[in-house]
């Protein structure tokens, strides 16, 4: 057989079947946590983009999440969030702290919601939402997104961007974004924060948290070009 009819049968359907059959994937089906939300970029606070978790709980304290920019099988990898219980989070040094944001807000608000498949009802979805709820409002994420592609749609170009969350009213995401969000998954954040209001307890960020807001600057990577060792 020429090299040319081996290659063709890459990307068919058959080839893909018997990868599935051959291979384990078994860090992809350790994945038992869908969370949708918004990122918004930490260098600029006008561009928000909604972020579908997909989440494996390494331990009690320590999640690692992958990121697509939605649920369909042909969603881009957009990123990746490392989330840490607050006891760690005020381990890290100052310097480290800058790259983490808080998600109390994010889950005080309805904008962080537990995603799950059409049959499910929506009480089912609130009642599985309180022990994540609970657990990830005294949580800190660090987010780094790979793929800018709410300008660049088609390739990941350009170097990677920290993402933070939001702290307060008015900050985002845009409304029709939610609007949309809602809709196709039939939720209501409104009527989500709500409803936390009424499990969740009060709670402080820890020190050194959302530093933006102090400052008024956000976090931009850069690539330094150094010297071959």
């Amino acid at each position: 057989m020429e090299p040319e009819t081996k290659q063709s049968a890459y990307h068919s359907t058959a080839y893909h079947i018997a990868g599935e059959a051959m291979m384990s994937f078994q860090p992809i089906k350790a994945i038992h946590q869908h969370l949708c939300g918004f990122h918004v970029y930490a260098h600029d606070r006008t561009r928000h983009v909604e972020a579908h978790h997909f989440c494996k709980h390494l331990s009690a304290e320590f999640h690692q999440c992958i990121i697509y920019d939605s649920d369909k099988p042909d969603a881009r990898l957009i990123g990746i969030e490392y989330i840490v219980s607050e006891k760690i989070f005020a381990s890290l040094p100052p310097e480290e702290k800058k790259y983490w944001h808080s998600h109390k807000y994010e889950i005080e608000s309805g904008l962080l919601q537990l995603s799950t498949k059409e049959i499910v009802p929506t009480s089912a979805v609130d009642a599985a939402e309180q022990p994540a709820m609970l657990e990830l409002h005294k949580t800190y994420g660090k987010t780094i997104h790979t793929w800018a592609f709410d300008i660049h749609p088609d390739l990941p170009l350009g170097p990677p961007n920290v993402m933070m969350s939001y702290t307060g009213d008015g900050q985002g995401p845009p409304e029709e974004m939610l609007k949309a969000r809602d809709t196709y998954w039939g939720q209501d954040t409104a009527a989500k924060r709500e409803l936390r209001k009424g499990y969740l307890p009060p709670y402080e960020k820890a020190e050194g948290a959302d530093e933006w807001e102090k400052t008024g600057r956000g976090v931009k990577l850069a690539v330094d070009e150094v010297p071959l060792r």
